[in-house]
């Protein structure tokens, strides 16, 4: 693990860089916001004064509440008060309507809420090559501010601005984006997810067929040795009867690191201004993890020097190349990323694929044919031909996704919806309320998988696609992002479900057991909660 202490003249430039954009003296905020500098990316013309322009209506006129009123709501006894992103997205769409305006607090800038498909493709369309996307606050704070020593000023993608995001992302475009590098881990990955179906058939009960544990919980320990593998080139031996205990420890941290920044990036904080000893406990979390994956990446560069040299080098191998700070950065933002978000997608696409046997009984023949036999492997080859459990990842991710809509900051004045939007102003693009409406997708509430298929001749002769049923909007249904800062871990993601989905439906005929249907709580995402509960009946052949 890296101890170094920061020189003294690396202190005195990191002051330099927190020059005075706000005026609260010895203000946090103050100190790690001037480091992003997003500001500097906004056009700096003059205002529009062209005809759609001056035609528009004034930015005060957007509706929407008021400070107060919008703090009110989220109190105990208020209108939003526990509820959910998808249930505060659809109440608050349907107050105000299509495009609304909420108020920034604590220092944050007002957010415009739209659910216009032209309003995200405008959004979109003019964001530049440097798009600004605003991460997690606190990710960044700890990373430049309390451990420059460990980062060496690298903020990651999540939260970098500008030149230094696109130098990031440029060099790792290549090593997470090519399809070909990703599924490389295919051979791990499966294995992988063999040893998950054998945890089952010890948890499951033989004679109900269910599982003697909570399903999400040991999903999650699925998503995290599968992503450690891919970050660190590690097995955590999290599926097995004596795991590794730092891992352990990992995962716990994780958990709690969704929980806390929950509380102190999304919702209103005062942890800027003022730190309470609850978010000196998230610094700690932070510590903790930086501290267990910087240890890893140790060990696993003294294992990758002992070796003989290969002509096929894995992600971490790839990374290192590259910079050890984005290596080290990298691989810590993928376990983070990589563990509810791919757990939570993976709970919502069986939870659809249970609760319809029809389409779960079309991917089961499609899997027979992959995979006469449940132990045969899944390879390069066989995997290509899989469009009906693609159709259903995506059916699913539709239906909900794990972010209610994607977010920019404007570099430009743009016209949304008919209102003057001023650059610097966040938008909220709503995917997940259209991705559920019957105007842009047929039969929306219904999972209907037959809407991703290209053309008959891609399944059996019994399942007739219909790509009708699908918008033609190609900025409607976007789980994973748009452009540039398109999610840099969808092709792992993808390839986890892919694997595990194939496995679990290969063996198994899955029922929902639950009384009410599958419900979700926000932490950073959408996460799936309650009673998950699925009966796991092994197919005869």
């Amino acid at each position: 693990m890296w101890t170094s202490k920061v020189p003294s003249q690396q202190l005195n430039n990191k002051h330099q860089l927190f020059k005075g954009r706000l005026l609260t003296v010895g203000s946090a905020l103050q100190r790690h916001q001037q480091q992003n500098h997003w500001e500097e990316l906004l056009e700096t013309t003059p205002t529009r004064s062209d005809e759609e322009w001056m035609q528009a209506k004034a930015y005060a006129e957007l509706p929407g509440p008021g400070a107060w009123r919008l703090l009110s709501y989220f109190l105990p006894g208020g209108k939003l008060y526990n509820t959910n992103l998808i249930q505060m997205n659809r109440r608050m769409r349907e107050w105000y309507g299509d495009i609304y305006r909420l108020p920034g607090l604590l220092g944050k800038n007002d957010v415009i809420f739209t659910y216009n498909p032209k309003d995200f493709e405008s959004t979109y369309r003019n964001e530049g090559i440097w798009p600004i996307r605003i991460g997690l606050e606190s990710f960044t704070y700890y990373r430049k501010v309390i451990r420059p020593d460990v980062f060496g000023g690298i903020g990651g993608l999540v939260s970098e601005q500008g030149k230094s995001w696109a130098d990031i992302r440029n060099k790792v475009n290549p090593v997470l984006m090519k399809v070909q590098n990703v599924r490389q881990n295919l051979p791990q990955i499966d294995q992988i997810s063999k040893e998950f179906i054998d945890k089952l058939e010890t948890l499951r009960n033989t004679a109900t067929h269910t599982l003697n544990a909570d399903f999400h919980e040991q999903l999650k320990m699925w998503a995290f040795e599968s992503i450690s593998f891919v970050a660190l080139n590690t097995r955590m031996g999290l599926l097995s009867d004596q795991p590794d205990p730092n891992a352990a420890r990992l995962a716990q941290h994780m958990s709690e690191f969704f929980n806390y920044s929950f509380t102190y990036d999304v919702q209103p904080s005062i942890w800027p201004y003022y730190q309470m000893p609850e978010f000196k406990k998230f610094l700690k979390t932070y510590d903790h993890i930086t501290e267990i994956t910087t240890n890893y990446i140790e060990a696993a560069i003294k294992r990758f020097d002992d070796a003989q040299q290969s002509d096929t080098k894995c992600v971490l191998q790839q990374l290192l190349a590259l910079n050890k700070q984005v290596a080290v950065v990298m691989a810590m933002d993928m376990l983070m990323a990589g563990i509810d978000t791919t757990s939570s997608a993976f709970v919502t696409v069986l939870y659809h694929l249970a609760c319809n046997p029809e389409k779960q009984s079309q991917l089961h023949r499609e899997l027979r044919r992959i995979l006469p036999s449940c132990e045969d492997a899944l390879t390069a080859e066989n995997t290509k031909n899989m469009p009906y459990l693609r159709a259903c990842i995506k059916e699913g991710l539709r239906i909900t996704s794990i972010t209610p809509g994607n977010f920019r900051i404007t570099t430009k004045d743009l016209v949304l919806s008919g209102y003057r939007v001023p650059r610097g102003t966040g938008v909220l693009m709503g995917v997940l309320e259209l991705s559920n409406s019957d105007e842009y997708f047929a039969s929306s509430a219904q999972f209907v998988p037959e809407r991703w298929l290209k053309s008959d001749s891609d399944v059996d002769v019994d399942v007739k696609a219909c790509p009708e049923a699908r918008s033609r909007n190609p900025f409607v249904y976007l789980p994973f992002g748009f452009g540039p800062r398109t999610c840099i871990g969808k092709r792992i993601a993808e390839l986890e479900m892919e694997t595990l989905l194939a496995r679990l439906l290969r063996r198994y005929k899955i029922s929902w057991l639950a009384e009410t249907p599958l419900q979700y709580e926000s932490t950073i995402i959408l996460s799936p909660h309650g009673d998950i509960r699925f009966k796991f009946e092994p197919h005869s052949v």
